[in-house]
């Protein structure tokens, strides 16, 4: 009598609570057939939470590993709870026939009895198993995709986590816990509000996320969800939720292009460290870093003739008064009115064509909507419904890729008045500060050591005080040397 040294394989598809109670049933029921038939057992393989069906997607590492070892003749039995939980794939199979029909393996379930892979009949009976059970996974994702669209076209909360800054009382209804009475979250839908309104001022995620003590990634997701907007995106369409919106869907859309945008910086890990990182430039051409505190001077931008690909060498000037300068220059470019009424221009304000984009696509949703709804109460057929379904959609994705090529130029930073700047600019931190200025600001050329024109000699740093002369006197001809200074050495090329 062969000696029988047999794997068991358990799986199951969904364990929501994640504690493999399924799999352990399975395991024991097993180890019960195991004993009856007077097999050993050598080893159990798991697949928790994984599909077989021709719709799973994931690996099942256990199988894989299962079928490999009894290639190599560590087993000549398996065991399983049922044909089904061994695999629904009929493609799986036929890949199993050969081995187990050349092995004289022989396989047992608790539930469907033995699986002859070496007659033809049991060969036959096994191909029928799997052609049913691949049948029933398929209508149950069907029957489970149907129920999902029908509960995205009535509002229904689809399940699973709730969105971030949305908050919800919990009820048990018929033993499963449901959320029921949605709501804004005290604490996170004012963050949600807060970030969307200071990324459309021109803030970055890394500022705000940094502010709200969350990583940017993690914030970037929340702000660009479109529950937020109060939606639910489903197989391309947009759908309403159970609770109010916390941005309006315009900013949302907004805050999405903004994001969406190829020419942002997306590194979270390379910040730039100083407002003006990556805008200054020597006059021969190289690009000027960032070098630490020398003697009393502070932080300065260099020419170096080492790092980014090499430069004069020649070329320095102090960070804080280039910073200080390149602000007012700013400030005041901000408040003309001419440059003001440019950028409006430019940034493309919500026009009539835009409005009617917008419209035309919330209209076709809300149509999708209740031509379901129609369907449901039996006042149109199935072959209607997929008739009109299919013209709303071509017409909504054709108006959908219009108004995202409408308003991509929207994107942009539009930041707000130099009176206005100037009054939150010493608040705000670097990385804010330079998304400001890179969006204004092309490059910063600095030019040669200008020449005093009264001695012929290059100006020294500060101008030396005079006898007798007070502080504040000294102080007021320093301003003026360095505004000398800088007005003849550092040019500025504007975006707008």
């Amino acid at each position: 009598m062969t000696v029988r040294n047999a794997a068991i394989y358990c799986r199951i598809s969904h364990d929501r609570e994640g504690r493999a109670l399924g799999v352990a049933k399975q395991e024991e029921d097993c180890r019960a057939l195991a004993e009856r038939l007077g097999w050993e057992v050598g080893h159990v393989f798991v697949d928790n939470d994984l599909s077989a069906s021709v719709h799973g997607k994931k690996p099942r590492p256990g199988f894989e590993d299962m079928i490999r070892r009894v290639e190599a003749g560590e087993f000549n039995a398996v065991l399983a709870w049922s044909t089904s939980r061994l695999t629904r794939r009929p493609m799986e199979h036929e890949r199993l026939i050969p081995l187990f029909w050349e092995r004289k393996i022989p396989i047992s379930t608790v539930k469907a009895g033995d699986i002859d892979y070496t007659t033809a009949r049991g060969r036959s009976r096994a191909r029928d198993d799997a052609r049913r059970d691949a049948e029933e996974a398929e209508e149950t994702s069907e029957r489970v995709e149907r129920d999902v669209q029908r509960r995205a076209e009535a509002g229904e909360f689809h399940g699973g986590h709730l969105p971030f800054g949305i908050d919800a009382d919990r009820e048990i209804i018929r033993g499963k816990v449901k959320y029921v009475r949605f709501r804004h979250h005290t604490t996170d839908a004012p963050r949600v509000r807060d970030a969307a309104r200071r990324l459309l001022a021109g803030e970055t995620v890394y500022g705000i996320a940094k502010d709200f003590g969350m990583q940017p990634r993690t914030l970037k997701r929340a702000i660009t969800n479109p529950a937020i907007a109060g939606l639910r995106e489903y197989n391309g369409q947009f759908y309403p939720t159970p609770w109010e919106p916390i941005v309006d869907r315009e900013d949302w859309e907004r805050v999405c292009e903004i994001l969406s945008d190829p020419s942002r910086r997306t590194s979270e890990t390379n910040q730039r460290k100083y407002m003006l990182s990556g805008l200054v430039y020597c006059h021969c051409g190289n690009r000027m870093t960032s070098t630490s505190a020398k003697r009393t001077e502070g932080p300065t931008y260099e020419c170096s003739p080492t790092k980014t690909g090499g430069g004069c060498g020649r070329a320095r000037i102090v960070m804080r008064p280039l910073e200080e300068y390149i602000a007012e220059q700013v400030f005041t470019r901000l408040d003309s009115p001419d440059l003001r009424e440019a950028m409006a221009r430019e940034s493309g304000g919500v026009d009539d064509k835009e409005r009617e984009l917008r419209k035309a696509v919330m209209d076709d949703e809300q149509r999708l909507v209740e031509l379901a709804n129609e369907r449901d109460d039996n006042l149109i057929g199935e072959a209607e419904y997929r008739r009109r379904r299919a013209r709303l959609t071509d017409r909504l994705e054709a108006n959908r890729m219009t108004l995202e090529r409408t308003t991509r130029k929207r994107a942009r930073t539009n930041p707000p008045p130099g009176a206005e700047l100037r009054a939150v600019w010493a608040d705000k931190g670097s990385v804010w500060k330079r998304t400001i200025l890179a969006s204004i600001i092309e490059r910063i050329d600095i030019g040669p050591h200008p020449v005093n024109p009264d001695t012929g000699r290059l100006f020294t740093s500060a101008p030396p005080r005079r006898k007798g002369e007070d502080h504040e006197a000294w102080r007021k001809r320093f301003d003026l040397h360095r505004a000398r200074v800088f007005a003849s050495r550092v040019y500025v090329t504007w975006l707008v």
